[in-house]
């Protein structure tokens, strides 16, 4: 047996294209690990890539329909991860399709290795991968798969891709069961290693009041935002066995929570909002550390955290209270466990902002935040604890995308919310498809700003500079796309690039910092990768487009300013989430309300003008949920509802008096009109 190591789309535009960060940087060490071991014995390694020509002449028919650029040789995008850069000596192909035995030369290449056995390894295991074990099994290869060193944008397809190809077309193996039919020493070397489990490893779940480690060797690596060779913390990935018990402790405290009385309830919140209070100094410096938000804006989460419990306390009722009719009325039951999905740029909001309203109407959580915030995660748990929660009512599973999946995945989860980006937002979805529960998802905006030419435009241009680049854009509100009358083109540029220039980048606890370091190393290369396409795809760069060299220790990117785009540009049509605004002349308000609805996206929408008719229209037109007249930094009303439209969300809207339309089930009851009834706290 002659075993070679193939390693497929392992580039930098792959791993940008939604695949979960720590799902990634798992896959990568894992990949590694292989590497060095087929390294260490001698043989052979081939790295196949998509290689696309500064023409684009050789993308895939589909890419050239959707106008779609990646992997454009000599860009950062085409590139490895650095852990799998190619070694002097080893191949590497380019492919024009899926699989790396289309056109690439492969098979004439391990036949003259003398190659008989093919480890697979690369991105995306539902799609490239997949071809390629396909086409390796019909080429007569013994095929093995190694299915802890793949990644995915798209895990659900990803795990029916799997469950497809082992025992048919391959054998499905992790790393470590490669490594010992080569006959690899069980230690692998550096890069498998991982701390001894204590101090410098933290828990991995949090259930029943009780902290956990994963028993599985998964964890999550915080680099510091400021300067990635400096890491935070390390911390356990709860495997499928936390998420489970994580459910179930959550399940058996359920019942007991959901018979106290609604303002029992209600106290345990009050006493749980005393004690973050007292830990806001704390919270707060942890949100600047872990995420990199300047300490302004962190203060102001923290503000809008507290105003979304406080919120979520309040007497309401989903229905007005009392008989609908003689013998007829209505109440609203709790679902049961609830399933809270929360992502890392609002990391102290977002979850008090599902969790309180959760718990408020009788439920019991499981809370997956994301891996780029742990520590504040562990934290937050900990206030509750010590607020005296009942042990099980709230419970903490830390981990990438499939932990998260596992949990939605849950037949015994009654109900899901979620915030992230579309494709994430969608692989949960299918997840709740599966037992038909129902889910509440925020996911994506790619909110534009209308100009139009009765405003003033150096107004409109200081407010919408810091609506775009504050916190590097990292915000699903931020502004990404101006449409600006071309009338007053010319001066609101001006205006705007000023303003913009003079948004220094700085440290995220500076009082004065606006834009702060990207959140990790990767979301700074994809940042990268989307510019150097905008660029191929024609777009003039006004500002901007580079990492500044006096930050390139940490994850900083200029604000940058892009014009010249197609309407099908990527920078057009898909959110950037980060320091990226494309500017867009328009003639009239025709053009400029066809520009803003032209997207999937409809989370927000802002318009600058005096006229009543264009604020008539742009209302009744405007295809986003948010809308905002004559000013980029409104503030979000924790009472009002937040939720988008078209592919910026599935299911009602979050906050204020539509929290308990999701959270609890209505229930009608009948009895004779004369009957008092049981009397009990349901709404």
């Amino acid at each position: 047996m002659r075993a070679a190591l193939l390693l497929v789309d392992w580039q930098q535009d792959y791993l940008d294209r939604g695949v979960d960060a720590a799902e990634a940087g798992a896959a990568i060490r894992q990949a590694r690990t292989l590497l060095d071991g087929f390294r260490r014995r001698s043989l052979p390694v081939c790295h196949v890539r998509t290689l696309i020509a500064a023409d684009g002449h050789n993308r895939m028919p589909h890419w050239q329909r959707r106008a779609h650029w990646a992997c454009v040789g000599g860009t950062p995008g085409a590139a490895p991860p650095p852990a799998l850069a190619e070694a002097p000596g080893e191949a590497v192909l380019a492919k024009p399709y899926y699989s790396a035995f289309g056109g690439a030369g492969t098979a004439a290449w391990l036949g003259e290795q003398g190659v008989d056995t093919v480890v697979v390894s690369g991105l995306h295991t539902h799609a490239c991968v997949q071809a390629t074990v396909l086409d390796a099994y019909q080429a007569g290869f013994q095929v093995w798969l190694a299915v802890d060193a793949v990644a995915s944008y798209d895990p659900l397809h990803a795990r029916l891709a799997l469950r497809h190809l082992a025992d048919r077309a391959c054998a499905a193996l992790t790393t470590a069961d490669i490594r010992a039919r080569l006959g690899e020493p069980d230690d692998g070397g550096a890069a498998t290693r991982r701390p001894t489990p204590g101090r410098d490893l933290q828990p991995a779940a949090c259930i029943a009041g009780q902290w956990h480690r994963a028993a599985a060797p998964e964890q999550l690596t915080r680099h510091d935002p400021c300067d990635h060779r400096r890491i935070l913390s390390r911390t356990g990935a709860a495997d499928a066995p936390l998420v489970g018990a994580a459910v179930e402790a959550a399940r058996a405290a359920g019942a007991g929570w959901a018979a106290l009385p609604d303002s029992q309830r209600i106290a345990m919140l009050k006493a749980w909002e005393a004690r973050l209070q007292q830990q806001r100094h704390e919270l707060v410096a942890a949100l600047i550390r872990e995420v990199g938000k300047p300490s302004l804006e962190a203060g102001a989460e923290f503000d809008y955290a507290l105003a979304l419990l406080a919120t979520s306390l309040e007497p309401m009722a989903p229905t007005p209270p009392g008989a609908l009719a003689p013998g007829v009325s209505v109440r609203h039951r709790p679902r049961g466990v609830v399933a809270a999905i929360t992502p890392w740029n609002n990391p102290l909001a977002l979850p008090l902002g599902k969790i309180g309203p959760a718990l408020r109407w009788g439920n019991s959580v499981v809370w997956k935040p994301a891996p780029e915030a742990p520590e504040l995660a562990r934290m937050l748990m900990q206030t509750g604890l010590d607020a005296g929660l009942p042990p099980g009512v709230l419970n903490l599973v830390q981990g990438g995308a499939a932990t998260g999946d596992t949990l939605a995945a849950d037949a015994r989860v009654q109900a899901v919310s979620f915030t992230g980006s579309i494709t994430a937002g969608r692989q949960v979805a299918a997840a709740c498809a599966l037992h038909g529960t129902p889910l509440q998802a925020e996911l994506g905006g790619n909110n534009a700003a209308l100009v139009m030419a009765d405003a003033d435009p150096e107004r409109a241009a200081g407010e919408l500079a810091r609506a775009a680049f504050s916190f590097a854009g990292q915000r699903c509100t931020a502004v990404r796309r101006l449409l600006v009358a071309s009338s007053v083109l010319d001066r609101f540029t001006e205006a705007f690039l000023a303003r913009v220039q003079a948004l220094r980048p700085g440290r995220p606890e500076a009082p004065d910092t606006v834009v702060g370091p990207l959140v990790s190393r990767a979301a700074q290369a994809r940042i990268e990768g989307i510019v150097a396409r905008a660029r191929a795809a024609g777009a003039n760069v006004l500002c901007g487009g580079r990492v500044p060299p006096a930050w390139a220790q940490g994850n900083w990117y200029a604000p940058t300013v892009l014009t010249g785009l197609p309407p099908d540009a990527e920078c057009m049509q898909q959110e950037s989430f980060g320091p990226v605004v494309v500017l867009v002349p328009v003639a009239d308000l025709d053009e400029a309300l066809d520009r803003l609805n032209g997207v999937p996206q409809g989370l927000a929408a802002t318009l600058y003008s005096n006229d009543p008719a264009v604020q008539r229209r742009f209302l009744a037109q405007a295809q986003a949920g948010l809308l905002r007249l004559n000013g980029a930094g409104a503030a979000i009303d924790p009472r009002a509802p937040f939720g988008g439209w078209k592919a910026s969300a599935i299911g009602p809207p979050e906050h204020g008096v539509w929290d308990p339309l999701f959270y609890t089930r209505a229930q009608a009851v009948y009895a004779p009109p004369d009957d008092p009834g049981p009397g009990d706290d349901a709404h």
